[in-house]
């Protein structure tokens, strides 16, 4: 891995930042340097799939940690242990000295600390995942659903007829 490619792979992995600067950057940014150089370098290729995956599995795991949060935590609320009251022109919580926490209000609450957590890892892992890259380390995420696989390769191989048959292979 040249010098070149180890500093791509870093922006690559950094690029997954770009969510906290315009909605969607961390798939927009990635996959925009991913489309333009996984031909000129298989390194590039790699790294690439293995930040868009990481970023799609983060996606799918903050889909399920919000929806699973707000599910639980509206439905505590709206169970009847806490009421809110509103007037033409007042707004009022009642029976919220009478809190008692339900499981799933417990769960809702829970959801929503994993999704912290998640976000905070998510943070440190492209970091470390750029760190690698600037070392010359192919680095692969923790968690991470491959939905985007390797590329396929036809490779001609010669049979006993002298006929050339397809055969597929991968180059792991």
């Amino acid at each position: 891995m040249n010098a070149n490619e180890r500093n791509i792979g870093a922006i690559l992995h950094l690029s997954a930042l770009g969510q906290y600067l315009f909605p969607f950057g961390n798939f927009i940014i990635p996959a925009f340097i991913w489309s333009a150089k996984k031909e000129a370098s298989s390194v590039l290729e790699e790294q690439g799939r293995s930040v868009l995956n990481f970023q799609l599995s983060v996606f799918v795991y903050t889909l399920v940690l919000i929806g699973l949060g707000l599910i639980l935590t509206i439905g505590a609320f709206t169970n009847g242990m806490i009421a809110f009251q509103w007037d033409d022109h007042s707004f009022a919580i009642r029976n919220f000295e009478e809190l008692q926490f339900s499981t799933g209000l417990i769960v809702g609450i829970s959801a929503f600390v994993l999704f912290t957590l998640l976000k905070i890892t998510e943070f440190v892992l492209v970091v470390y995942g750029a760190l690698e890259a600037t070392r010359g380390r192919i680095y692969h995420y923790p968690l991470s659903i491959p939905f985007l696989r390797q590329r396929l390769q036809n490779v001609s191989v010669q049979t006993n007829d002298n006929v050339s048959e397809p055969a597929v292979s991968t180059s792991e």
